[in-house]
């Protein structure tokens, strides 16, 4: 077999990206999402696959592979799951398949999903253009997911707010820029220690003429009193409508909790996941490091009788979550079930 053909260059493509989820080459879920989808672009256009049937199998193989290179990271099974609901959509429309249609769609097509047993062995010669056109719409999706949150920002942010978030999110810091364009606002950013990655959101949107405070995560109780509303970016939305966000999420939600302030969180889709924090089958897993940034290794006494642990994530339950905005809209955690049954298969 040719070393530059097709099908060699997708197995290539394939490992790179594994390797690169096993070594935590990619510090952002949009670059995941955007090379897991530029492989699967890759692979529909070889002749490796011959029907539906077919690309599952491979489809399922990949998010598998993806997954145990990198547990703590959804973005590659979402973006696999949701062009799986694609092909599945596709195929129903190219072999006119009836849907359930009414009032009671949801435990309608439920019901006829569990029942009728499609042959997605069937060859659909369509099929194949319908599905590289359904993965460039969603790679120009990725593409505007942070200007298409933006645009909802000066409906949330009003003059004189004072909004509260923290550490450091694209997305937040896109939506905070865009609201600063017509309104004047404060914004308080925690550091989120041991990280500090807030102090990078500070000093840009500083740059941007934003009247900026930066704080240590210890005051942020302290200082909720005075806040209208937080804003917060997230690594994944969870299928119940929690969050797994960056440490320190828990503990600002807590507190907007306790002064009834709002906490908004700003959400591209590929980050919404099918996956519950306490299934089964636990997929959803959070990410350890070092915790030198914890504790001084010169006190090696006390080091040799505790154990220190320095986790990248909090689980973030949704009672304490307001409101969702995607790049599709806003929602409330109640419709995240709605938005699973959309874009997710089911199985």
């Amino acid at each position: 077999m040719n070393k530059e053909s097709p099908e060699v260059l997708v197995q290539a493509q394939l490992q790179q990206l594994e390797i690169g989820l096993k070594r935590g080459k990619y510090n952002r879920s949009s670059d995941i999402a955007a090379k897991t989808l530029q492989l699967l672009e890759k692979y529909v256009q070889t002749n490796q696959w011959k029907n539906a049937s077919d690309l599952f199998s491979w489809l399922d193989s990949t998010a598998d592979r993806l997954t145990n290179a990198a547990v703590s990271e959804t973005a590659p099974a979402n973006i696999i799951k949701r062009v799986v609901k694609t092909v599945q959509e596709d195929f129903a429309t190219r072999k006119k398949l009836k849907k359930p249609e009414g009032p009671n769609f949801l435990s309608a097509q439920i019901s006829v999903e569990s029942e009728i047993s499609v042959d997605y062995t069937e060859e659909v010669p369509e099929l194949r253009s319908d599905i590289q056109s359904a993965i460039g719409d969603l790679l120009e999706e990725l593409e505007s997911s942070a200007d298409n949150i933006a645009e909802e920002a000066e409906k949330h942010i009003h003059s004189n707010d004072v909004v509260m978030t923290l550490g450091k999110s694209r997305t937040v810091e896109a939506f905070l820029k865009r609201a600063a364009k017509k309104r004047t606002f404060e914004v308080i950013v925690a550091e989120c220690s041991p990280f500090c990655h807030g102090h990078e959101l500070a000093k840009n949107l500083a740059k941007s003429k934003i009247q900026t405070t930066l704080i240590r995560d210890t005051v942020i109780l302290a200082m909720m009193s005075r806040v209208n509303k937080v804003i917060v970016g997230t690594h994944t939305v969870l299928a119940n409508g929690g969050l797994k966000a960056i440490a320190g999420s828990h503990l600002i939600s807590l507190a907007a909790k306790h002064y009834n302030v709002p906490v908004i969180v700003l959400a591209p889709m590929y980050k919404l996941s099918p996956e519950y924090p306490l299934s089964a089958d636990v997929k959803i897993t959070n990410r350890f490091v070092s915790p030198e940034s914890l504790v001084d290794y010169s006190e090696s006494e006390f080091i040799s009788k505790a154990q220190i642990y320095n986790p990248i994530f909090d689980y973030v339950p949704p009672e304490l979550i307001s409101l969702f905005i995607f790049n599709i809209g806003s929602h409330a955690p109640s419709y995240i079930y709605r938005l699973l049954h959309e874009t997710f298969p089911q199985i």
